[in-house]
């Protein structure tokens, strides 16, 4: 059904890690909020956490803004890497609610966190808060 997601509240996070080093570190810290979110998240209700997922990919040559003329992908071809890992985090909730209540339950990790992002130089955005505009399919 298009739309189903419509005026769910999400947040999206990405992660860029300068090394090898640092993913594993992003990937060991994924292992364990996978945990920490099938142990908390509301499978029902006003909380209810209706999407989860992480992602990987290198970092591409042509990714960041965007650029006049033809990408490699437009021609159905990979662009060079730069060695960077890039790791994409996002979460979709019934209401803003259920953002709020994960972020209580986090709370305890954000010194933890922060370390982390500090200690391996890890570059960290977060999109918070946002409202689905648009969806196709749930």
């Amino acid at each position: 059904m298009a739309n189903a997601l419509k005026g769910k509240s999400t947040v999206f996070m990405t992660f860029i890690a300068p090394n090898s080093d640092a993913a594993e570190t992003l990937r060991l810290f994924f292992e364990n909020h996978f945990e920490f979110m099938k142990e908390k998240s509301h499978k029902e209700g006003a909380l209810k956490l209706i999407n989860y997922y992480i992602s990987e990919s290198p970092e591409w040559l042509n990714d960041g803004p965007y650029t006049a003329g033809p990408a490699p992908f437009f021609e159905g071809k990979f662009p060079g890497k730069t060695g960077r890992i890039v790791f994409v985090l996002h979460e979709i909730y019934e209401n803003e609610d259920g953002l709020h209540h994960h972020y209580i339950e986090s709370k305890d990790f954000a010194p933890e966190f922060d370390n982390m992002l500090s200690t391996y130089n890890i570059e960290f955005k977060e999109f918070n808060q946002m409202k689905v505009i648009q969806s196709l399919w749930d």
